[in-house]
């Protein structure tokens, strides 16, 4: 996890350093953490450091951590944050730029780690990866974010995408293997849904960035939990 931690009191952000470092060892998680003594200086970089999660405390000179977090989601709407603080009255301006949630200060491990936690299911939940057609003599490289559903046809594979439909000779167990880590379920045996595309579920019909499928009896019950844990931010 590419983690950017933004305090300008260096005592205050080692500990939150500690804490991430031994959260990794914990959860065997390989944590890439950058300091910034500055909300101008974290700016400034964050093209080229693309962290996953920010973590701002909010009392600081020049820049202050909410004012850094409104200039950050002009830049990224979708990167997971959260504050530490003094102050509980910011608590609530969180909710304006998305905060996933706040820490008031002296931050504990127990608490680091709750909030921890929450933020790897999010980035997870939105990692955006690539993954790689082989269609005849050539190679498509497709985002999973761009794919609205897999569709299973006669020994082919069928990617309904942003960009359009491409067409492979491969299985569905297969493709079910390759998106387990991501957010897709299947919702009968012919289909596998990314469920960020679902727009409504009907009976027995989801309607899938505009299209409606069939969800079928035996699927229906783990479909809904999967889709259920998705809008929670849990783990699939």
């Amino acid at each position: 996890m590419r983690v950017a931690v933004v305090d300008d009191t260096r005592e205050d952000a080692e500990l939150l350093v500690n804490a991430l470092e031994r959260f990794g060892r914990e959860q065997n998680e390989e944590m890439d953490v950058t300091l910034y003594d500055s909300g101008a200086s974290f700016l400034r970089s964050y093209e080229e450091a693309r962290p996953e999660l920010v973590i701002l405390d909010i009392d600081m000179p020049g820049i202050n951590g909410m004012e850094a977090a409104h200039k950050l989601r002009e830049k990224d709407e979708n990167v997971a944050l959260f504050f530490v603080t003094n102050m509980k009255h910011y608590a609530l301006e969180g909710y304006s730029v998305d905060a996933l949630d706040y820490l008031i200060k002296p931050v504990t491990y127990e608490d680091l780690a709750l909030r921890l936690q929450k933020a790897r299911r999010y980035i997870l939940r939105n990692r955006d990866e690539n993954v790689v057609l082989r269609i005849g003599g050539s190679i498509v490289t497709l985002k999973v974010s761009d794919i609205y559903y897999v569709e299973s046809m006669l020994h082919n594979l069928i990617y309904h995408t942003k960009n359009g439909d491409y067409k492979v000779r491969d299985s569905m167990s297969k493709a079910e293997e390759i998106f387990r880590m991501y957010s897709f379920a299947s919702c009968n045996k012919s289909f596998l849904v990314n469920l960020r595309y679902v727009e409504s579920i009907n009976k027995d019909e989801v309607t899938v960035a505009g299209t409606p499928l069939k969800i079928s009896r035996g699927k229906k019950a783990e479909f809904i939990n999967r889709y259920t844990r998705y809008l929670g931010g849990m783990r699939l």
